[in-house]
């Protein structure tokens, strides 16, 4: 990897301290931040901001990128079943950090930006996805040991599990928190992974 330049890791640096400090404000102020709070809190100039982001709901696209750093900086279980309901449970945990309004704000910049849900397959992946690439590995390598028959190509179980991630987040969000995720979460990767399980099916 190419080392970055003094200037271009100012750069990066001052972007990610925007993307926390607006994540912070969303959880403080119930989701009615602005872009001169966000400024003032993060300490640049409103241009500065604009030399980065489009909007403030701009800002949510790089919760993709932030929560692949966390994701990947992780030391997950070798078994390949249990690597996949650890990859769940951490991104559950990470997305239920960033508060409700922030993703509340999320949604509603992807629903605007993203052309489908999850595409993690491999024929048109729109974002790059450490969570998928993490359990699609895991599932491969399940499949070669013997313990998945996996009918279809591994991504498609990979998406079913993040589809699922995505609708237990959404059901938290409008419910105001009122609902447990994780837990459903992983119910329903555990689900899945007995769906396709070579022990289970004997």
């Amino acid at each position: 990897m190419k080392e970055l330049t003094p200037r271009q890791k100012k750069s990066l640096d001052m972007k990610k301290n925007i993307y926390e400090v607006f994540n912070r404000l969303c959880k403080e102020y119930e989701g009615n931040v602005t872009v001169k709070d966000v400024c003032r809190e993060a300490g640049v100039s409103v241009g500065s901001f604009y030399n980065f982001f489009e909007s403030k709901e701009a800002v949510t696209a790089a919760v993709y990128q932030y929560l692949n750093d966390e994701m990947l900086d992780w030391e997950y279980p070798q078994e390949p079943t249990e690597r996949i309901l650890a990859a769940a449970e951490r991104l559950m945990r990470l997305s239920i950090e960033k508060g409700i309004h922030f993703l509340k704000m999320a949604a509603l910049y992807e629903v605007d930006h993203t052309p489908t849900i999850v595409r993690s397959s491999y024929d048109g992946q729109v974002l790059f996805s450490a969570t998928a690439d993490i359990i699609i590995s895991a599932l491969e390598e399940g499949a070669e040991k013997g313990l998945y028959k996996l009918e279809q190509p591994a991504w498609y179980y990979s998406d079913m599990i993040i589809f699922m991630h995505r609708s237990q987040l959404y059901f938290w969000t409008v419910n105001n928190g009122h609902y447990d995720p994780l837990s459903s979460q992983l119910s329903y990767t555990r689900f899945i992974l007995d769906a396709i399980s070579v022990k289970g099916r004997s």
